[in-house]
């Protein structure tokens, strides 16, 4: 059990409080038939407004249909896509990373900012624009274009015009996760998303970060990693092995696969730029990769293993210092 901080006992106590409140339901979901323990708390809670960009570190989200959203920001909801029509990620992109979105004051618009950029203004509701159609790791998905503003203002930041920032509006459908060619069988008909890679939800614990900062000579942050729910208080990887994860009153998750990372985790989220060590994904190699045996090995390929990706199966609120319960089979 990695050593507790201040935080951690905050937490801790909040944790108590919701067990006694929540009472026995969590232990045994009685839909399920599955024994669920608790592993730790909510810690941090991320939503990240467009694909690649950086996050919104909120204190309350919802699980829903197409993943988890905040204050009526759905995590992904937008992507940019370069002249040539495909999503641009920090892999093409590095200086992504430091296109840094929030939330206007009313609620209603994305505002914007990057380094030496004006803020731009972008409405949350859906504006009738010219739709186009995005793949996203080969699955087809809608998206909405944001106007010539937005575009103008990417080919700035970018330095080549063309780019396009798209949204994905209610009249769209999501792109279907059993159509996925390597990881659809791992979804349930009817499962959808929207601009993920490749689950609705991804989840890290806190000591997985510590375990992997322990053998770096320069530590990584979480936006190394972009997940979107943080738990403390439970040993390094232990996510590797849940089944299905309760938090809140009523939010379900499945765990679907195990979260393999590429280059992206190389770019330094504070500078948009990769570090030259190949960091972290260079040590990761050396430690995380999929075992000999392991049912998804083939899947993963040459790729590292760091938290966990889920699917929402039951919908609901969810908070820093809720408790977190897994089960295991």
């Amino acid at each position: 059990m990695p050593e507790l901080t201040n935080s951690s006992l905050v937490l801790g106590g909040l944790a108590a409080c919701a067990v006694g409140v929540l009472g026995i339901s969590y232990i045994y979901l009685r839909r399920e038939k599955r024994k669920f323990t608790q592993v730790g708390v909510v810690s941090k809670l991320f939503i990240h407004p467009i694909k690649s960009c950086r996050g919104l570190e909120v204190s309350q989200a919802e699980c829903v249909a197409l993943g988890i959203k905040s204050n009526g920001v759905m995590d992904r909801s937008f992507v940019i896509i370069c002249p040539e029509g495909r999503f641009v990620t920090q892999r093409q992109q590095p200086s992504i990373a430091l296109i840094a979105p929030s939330l206007s004051n009313d609620k209603e618009s994305l505002l914007i900012n990057a380094p030496g950029m004006p803020t731009l203004t972008v409405p949350l509701k859906d504006q009738n624009g010219p739709v186009h159609n995005i793949r996203i790791f080969k699955l087809p998905v809608d998206g909405e274009d944001c106007g010539h503003e937005a575009s103008e203002w990417l080919s700035q930041y970018l330095g080549k015009p063309g780019y396009k920032l798209i949204r994905h509006s209610k009249r769209f459908k999501g792109k279907i996760l059993t159509d996925d060619p390597t990881w659809g069988s791992k979804a349930k008909r009817g499962e959808q998303a929207t601009y993920q890679d490749l689950a609705q939800v991804n989840i890290l614990s806190a000591a997985s970060l510590e375990s992997l900062n322990s053998k770096l000579d320069k530590p990584v942050q979480l936006r190394n990693f972009r997940p979107n729910i943080v738990v403390e208080g439970t040993t390094a990887f232990c996510e590797d092995k849940w089944k299905y994860v309760c938090i809140g009153t009523d939010a379900l998750l499945r765990t679907t696969h195990l979260c393999d990372r590429c280059r992206q985790t190389t770019v330094d989220p504070d500078t948009g730029t990769f570090y030259e060590t190949g960091e972290p994904l260079k040590t990761l190699k050396t430690y995380r990769m999929a075992p000999s045996g392991f049912p998804d090995q083939k899947r993963h390929g040459s790729s590292p293993l760091f938290g966990t990706q889920l699917a929402v199966e039951s919908q609901g609120t969810i908070k820093l210092g809720d408790p977190v319960f897994a089960s295991m089979e």
